[in-house]
Order: C-alpha cells, then sequence, then structure tokens
C-alpha cells in the first residue's frame, strides 16, 4: 500500500508560523504533467537496479519495498496520464540516459552508483505502462536534475507552461531535485504524495513534509484528477442515446 501523507495542521512546520496554503489554476494550455524517471533502469524489478540489487543478494532488505511502491502506484500513474491525454495537458517524460555507450558524459554522481543507462538499452526504455505516445516529448538526462541536464526550461517556456505536475522516482532524489528547480524557475508545482516512491517510508514521508507548501503543493494523484476534469470537455446527450463531445 502506498505511503498515506497527511499535512500537518496550520502553523505548518515550515511556514515559519505564516498560515498559507498553495494552490493554483491548472489550466491546461499552461500545464505539464513531468514523469521523471519512470524507465526500465529504476522502475522495473528485473533490470537495472532491480537486477543489480538481486545479483547481489539484497534486493529483499533493501529494495522490495520500494518496488513494491512502485507496482502500487502504476495504475493511479496511467489514470492522470489518461486524463492528461485527454484534457490536452502536455506529457513530458523524462529519463537517465547516457550520449555514449559506455555513459562517460554522465555525472558524478551517476558514474559513482553505475546508474548506467547506454543509448538504446533496455534500462532507457520508459516502462511499457507509461509508454509515451507519438508527440509526447522525451528527455534524456546524465544528471539528477532535469533543469540542469536537459533544456527543459526553454522547452516549457516556449510552449507557455507555467505549472508542473510531477510523478517518477526516487522522490528524495532526482524528483525532489527538479521540484526545487522549477521552484526557483517560478513554475508552480503539485508533487504526488501517491504517484512517487523512493527507498524507505520515512525517506518518504520526510521529502513530502519538507517540500510541501513551500517549494510545492503535495496532493494526491485523485486529487489533481478532480482539478484536471473541471476543464474536461462537456458531454451533450443526443435524442438516440448516444453522446458527444
Amino acid at each position: 500500500m502506498a505511503l498515506k501523507y497527511t499535512p500537518k495542521s496550520s502553523p505548518w512546520i515550515n511556514s515559519g508560523g505564516y498560515d498559507h496554503d498553495l494552490e493554483f489554476d491548472l489550466q491546461p494550455k499552461k500545464t505539464a504533467f513531468l514523469i521523471i524517471d519512470m524507465q526500465y533502469l529504476d522502475a522495473h524489478p528485473d533490470y537495472g537496479i532491480g537486477a543489480d540489487a538481486k545479483k547481489r543478494g539484497v534486493f529483499e532488505e533493501h529494495y522490495a519495498w520500494y518496488f513494491s511502491e512502485v507496482a502500487d502506484m502504476l495504475p493511479r500513474l496511467q489514470d492522470l496520464l489518461a486524463a492528461c491525454r485527454r484534457i490536452g495537458v502536455e506529457v513530458i517524460h523524462v529519463r537517465i540516459g547516457g550520449l555514449t555507450k559506455d555513459c562517460r558524459d554522465v555525472c558524478l554522481g551517476h558514474k559513482r552508483h553505475e546508474l548506467f543507462a547506454p543509448p538504446n538499452s533496455k534500462e532507457a526504455e520508459i516502462i511499457a505502462e507509461l509508454a509515451p505516445i507519438d508527440g509526447e516529448i522525451v528527455l534524456t538526462k546524465g544528471t539528477s536534475g532535469v533543469f540542469n541536464g536537459t533544456a527543459i526550461d526553454q522547452i516549457l517556456r516556449n510552449m507557455s507552461i507555467e505549472n508542473l505536475i510531477v510523478a517518477g522516482v526516487t522522490t528524495n532524489y532526482c524528483v525532489e531535485t527538479a521540484v526545487r528547480d522549477a521552484c526557483d524557475r517560478s513554475y508552480s508545482v503539485y508533487l504526488l504524495s501517491d504517484g512517487t516512491a523512493t527507498m524507505k517510508p520515512e525517506f518518504q514521508y520526510h521529502a513530502l513534509e519538507i517540500l510541501d507548501n513551500v517549494y510545492c503543493k503535495v496532493k494526491t494523484v485523485d486529487e489533481v484528477i478532480t482539478r484536471l476534469e473541471q476543464y474536461a470537455a462537456p458531454v451533450h446527450p443526443l435524442g438516440n442515446g448516444r453522446v458527444v463531445a
């Protein structure tokens, strides 16, 4: 089961005693759904870090909870992805990857942990459940932060995007870096409490607690879908029982 994050009552822990609650309008043309690192490298137990953990005999101790959380959140992300596509929210897939076969171009942190996804490798692929469709942007980064490792800021501004819905893995690393960097660049961010995952329950909770109401607003997938549904095209009944949008 996904960890249930419950925001603290006001005055909030990081608010400095101020009573405020971030909310903003998710107009589809000004909003993008950012899916971070949901690829075979780190979001499937049979490849990448999962396969390596099994080989080293540490999967059950260190990775089982994480991969169970990833599996649990996939249906929710599929629902949100379908809603974004239907309503007209831009979908952007972000993945870890090298430009070279030996990944010599990636950042030092990824080299230290051998977090490698060479071009055209299985590890570089977005997992099938969330696979991009024609017209969706896929950004490859050799860094933890998508704003550091890609031209995403320029891309978002070219498309007049002001708001981001952020999901993916892992919460307290690549996801948190993206949220902080997005806020610093004046994007409004909804971070999904049940659409993100990391290695330990306490890491997940504390990452959300620290970011909420400061760098972003933490929401559930269902809460964000509800906010987006107000922009869905109205459905009008016809006399013969059919409906048209």
